[in-house]
């Protein structure tokens, strides 16, 4: 375990694609401040070709807590968080927001980010409360193509080597 007592696990087969991560024990305390020294961590580098204000959409598993809520807090380097509260009431209703969310299998929250400088970042996901199941992360810097969900996922040399030709997405030497 991490900071707090908890940390994140990976947990293949869950959310949309090959998997999701999620803040674990389901029975720790929230975390309310101080989120770099005493919050679960997940860091993923980012190459930014531009500077900017750039918008950060979590894509999470809906889920609630008995206090009606799931919430996680998004950075950029070391500058300072953002929590990002989702729906808070399930009303029954088929058409409330809550229910298109479960219906969709996630929900959308999300922050903006500032670049100052082009190059190689960390962004940074803590948890503020446990439980929380995180599928996707993206980050729009601009040309992000119209998707029901979320576009293909990024090139990574273990979790997605040879990703999918697209819009901007050159296909791997063969």
């Amino acid at each position: 375990m991490g900071r707090s007592g908890c940390g994140w696990r990976t947990v293949r087969g869950l959310g949309r694609r090959t998997g999701a991560v999620e803040a674990v024990p389901s029975t720790a305390a929230p975390v309310t401040g101080d989120f770099a020294s005493r919050a679960p961590e997940l860091r993923y580098r980012v190459r930014f070709g531009s500077t900017g204000t750039f918008p950060v959409t979590v894509f999470r598993l809906p889920s609630l807590d008995e206090r009606g809520q799931r919430r996680v807090a998004v950075g950029l380097d070391d500058q300072p968080v953002t929590v990002l509260s989702g729906q808070a009431v399930a009303t029954g209703n088929r058409g409330d927001a809550w229910a298109r969310q479960v219906e969709d299998g996630v929900e959308r929250l999300t922050a903006t980010v500032t670049v100052a400088e082009a190059g190689e970042h960390v962004l940074r996901i803590f948890m503020v409360d446990p439980a929380i199941a995180v599928d996707q992360i993206v980050i729009d810097t601009g040309g992000l193509p119209a998707t029901y969900l979320a576009p293909p996922e990024s090139y990574h040399p273990v979790f997605n080597p040879e990703p999918a030709p697209g819009p901007g997405l050159e296909a791997p030497d063969q």
